[in-house]
């Protein structure tokens, strides 16, 4: 073998080694948030129950406004949003509005958000919306970028009205 077929495998091994290494970094970082959505799923389908999920996310808003959203159907077909309060360590909470459930029918829908979003503010870059909790409120929480600075809007799940002013967060 020349000296240049061995560099070349030689290279060909250590990016291999390398990718195998970020495939497992990303993997192992990734599953405890993993497991956490997997057992919200769960529960939100024994507990609401669901019999399809299309769409779970992690709303975090302090220490004690912490929910795994999960939308999904129930088995009489209706759409439902469910919201499970989870702890700061990470698991369950337990109690009064542990789960929460509010029917998608008589919602605004999340293309509707982003449509009337984009229409207030056609310059704005969305980031991320996520339905959500917020001062006892069914809200969509919107992160964007407007102008080199990141804001946080709420607005109402149920009428998609404006809730307060939007929240300026501090340069990154």
């Amino acid at each position: 073998m020349s000296k240049r077929t061995k560099m070349i495998i030689l290279v060909i091994l250590i990016v291999l080694i390398l990718l195998t290494g970020a495939y497992l970094y990303y993997t192992l970082s990734l599953q405890e948030r993993t497991k956490e959505r997997n057992a919200a799923i769960a529960s939100a389908r024994s507990q609401a129950q669901l019999t399809e999920v299309k769409r779970a996310d992690k709303w975090v808003w302090g220490e004690n406004s912490i929910f795994w959203v999960i939308q999904g159907t129930t088995d009489s077909g209706e759409e439902e949003y469910v919201w499970l309060k989870y702890t700061s360590e990470g698991t369950p909470a337990e109690g009064e509005n542990a789960l929460r459930t509010l029917a998608v029918n008589g919602t605004v829908t999340r293309e509707d958000m982003r449509s009337r979003f984009e229409a207030e503010y056609p310059d704005a870059k969305l980031v991320r919306m996520l339905p959500g909790i917020h001062n006892n409120q069914y809200v969509w929480q919107i992160f964007y970028e407007q102008n080199d600075k990141h804001y946080y809007q709420f607005y109402n799940l149920k009428d998609g009205s404006a809730i307060g002013e939007a929240f300026e967060m501090a340069k990154w």
